[in-house]
Formats: C-alpha cells, sequence, structure tokens
C-alpha cells in the first residue's frame, strides 16, 4: 500500500465517522455541534469568488471549500478539462450507480458522460475541515432536477493547492 494510500485509509478512518453522524444529526443543538461548528452552507460561494466572476472563472484552490467550488463551477460549465484538473493524478471517485474510477484518465472517461446537463443543478458546500496541514474533507449537496446527491470529498494539498483525491457520492433517499 502506497503512502498516499496508507494516509487517506486513516483520514477515512478518522474523519468519516464524525461526518457521517454530524450528517445524519440535522437540526442537532448547539451543544452537539461544539464551538467549531463550520458556517453555514453556502451555495455556489467561496472565499474566492466575486460575484462578478462567471462559473467558468477559476479561483487560486488555497482552502478547501474554493477548491470545491471551483469543480462545481467546472462541472456546471461542462469543462471536463479543469474538472479533471480538480482531481488529484491517483485520485478515486466513486460515482453513485457507475463504477469506480481510478487515476486521470479513467476519471476523464467518466466525466465526459457525466459533466453534460449540469447547468441547472445547484450545489451546496455543507461542511468543510481540515485535518492538519495536508488533508481536507468536505461535505456537500447537489440538486439536479428531481434529484438530490450528498458528495464527500477528500482533499489532499498539492503545493499551494487542494486537489480532490477522492469523492464519494450516493443519491439521497
Amino acid at each position: 500500500m502506497s503512502k498516499n494510500s496508507q494516509r487517506r485509509a486513516l483520514l477515512l478512518a478518522a474523519i468519516v465517522p464524525a461526518l457521517l453522524v454530524a450528517g445524519c444529526s440535522a437540526g442537532t443543538t448547539q451543544a452537539m455541534q461544539g464551538a467549531a461548528s463550520p458556517p453555514a452552507p453556502t451555495e455556489m460561494e467561496s472565499p474566492g469568488m466575486s460575484p462578478d466572476m462567471s462559473p467558468t472563472d477559476q479561483a487560486p484552490a488555497t482552502d478547501p471549500r474554493t477548491a470545491i467550488q471551483n469543480y462545481f463551477n467546472a462541472l456546471k460549465s461542462g469543462n471536463v478539462d479543469q474538472i479533471v484538473d480538480s482531481f488529484s493524478d491517483d485520485a478515486v471517485v466513486a460515482w453513485n450507480g457507475e463504477p469506480t474510477a481510478e487515476g486521470t484518465q479513467a476519471i476523464r472517461r467518466l466525466y465526459q458522460e457525466q459533466a453534460q446537463g449540469q447547468e441547472g443543478a445547484t450545489h451546496t458546500i455543507d461542511e468543510a475541515r481540515t485535518a492538519g496541514q495536508e488533508n481536507a474533507v468536505v461535505r456537500a449537496t447537489s440538486k439536479q432536477d428531481d434529484e438530490t446527491h450528498r458528495e464527500l470529498f477528500v482533499l489532499t494539498r498539492d503545493g499551494e493547492e487542494w486537489k480532490i483525491s477522492e469523492l464519494m457520492t450516493n443519491q439521497q433517499s
């Protein structure tokens, strides 16, 4: 197992259960949320996104929220190159109902099919947490027509930018 795979496995083992509990307990009291509660969910906005930026503009992904916002902007515009650039070279995408895509070429093939018709989708970043200097986890919700998907992103730092190393999504019931 590679060093990156080991790091991701440990990160997922430590953070995912807490995020699942947080996601399942919507409407919890402030005492349960704790002092480090994330800001309220934002729809299609991020610290690097100004109101006059178009969805195809990319802000430097210097924080995890901006990296995910850039991904959503690229998805809405159907720009497969920008979508793929949001991921690390060894990323894994487990998209609900699709075979798992591992690596740049498999992710490109997946998004060549999935990126069409996303113009009307809305994306909300529900929570973003860093895990040290090199890792972060972001939970989001996307809506397209009458379907709602929950997404869990694991990000790693690549130089000064954040890249998606794992994306898991499922359809909300």
